[in-house]
C-alpha cells in the first residue's frame, strides 16, 4: 500500500466541493442531481483517504458508496427533514427526499474517485515512466 499526499487529497477535496456546489446550483434536472450525487460520494472517498491515507482505494470506494447509500435510505425515515428544520445546512449533507437515481450517482462517484486514485497512485510509483 502506498500513502497518499495529504496536500493532494485536500486539493482533490476542494475541487470536488467546487464541482458539487456548481452541480447543485447551476446544472438543472437529472444531470445536476447525478453530478451532485457523484460528488457527494467522491467527497466521502476523499475524506476517508485523508483520515486513512494508506487504505486501499477499493476499500475507500466501498466505504464512500455504502455511507452514501445509507444516508439516502435514511431519507425514507423523515429524520433528515427533522434535522434540517433545526439546522438548515444539514440538508447539504443529509438530503431530504429519497431519490433512487441518486444511488446511480453514488456508484459513479465511487468508481470515478477510485479510477482517479488508482491512476494517481500508479503514476507516483517509482520506476513509472512519465511523459517528457
Amino acid at each position: 500500500m502506498t500513502s497518499r499526499s495529504r496536500l493532494v487529497v485536500v486539493a482533490a477535496g476542494i475541487l470536488v466541493v467546487i464541482v458539487g456546489v456548481f452541480a447543485k446550483l447551476i446544472v438543472p434536472g437529472l444531470p445536476g442531481d447525478l453530478l451532485g450525487s457523484a460528488c457527494y460520494t467522491a467527497l466521502l472517498f476523499v475524506l476517508a483517504a485523508l483520515l486513512l491515507p494508506r487504505s486501499p482505494g477499493v476499500g475507500l470506494a466501498v466505504f464512500a458508496f455504502v455511507v452514501s447509500a445509507v444516508v439516502e435510505v435514511l431519507q425514507l425515515t423523515g429524520l433528515p427533514d427533522a434535522v434540517a428544520r433545526v439546522a438548515p445546512l444539514s440538508r447539504w449533507v443529509l438530503g431530504g427526499t429519497f431519490v433512487a437515481t441518486d444511488l446511480l450517482g453514488y456508484a459513479v462517484g465511487a468508481l470515478v474517485a477510485l479510477t482517479i486514485d488508482t491512476a494517481w497512485q500508479r503514476s507516483r510509483r517509482p520506476g513509472t515512466r512519465r511523459p517528457t
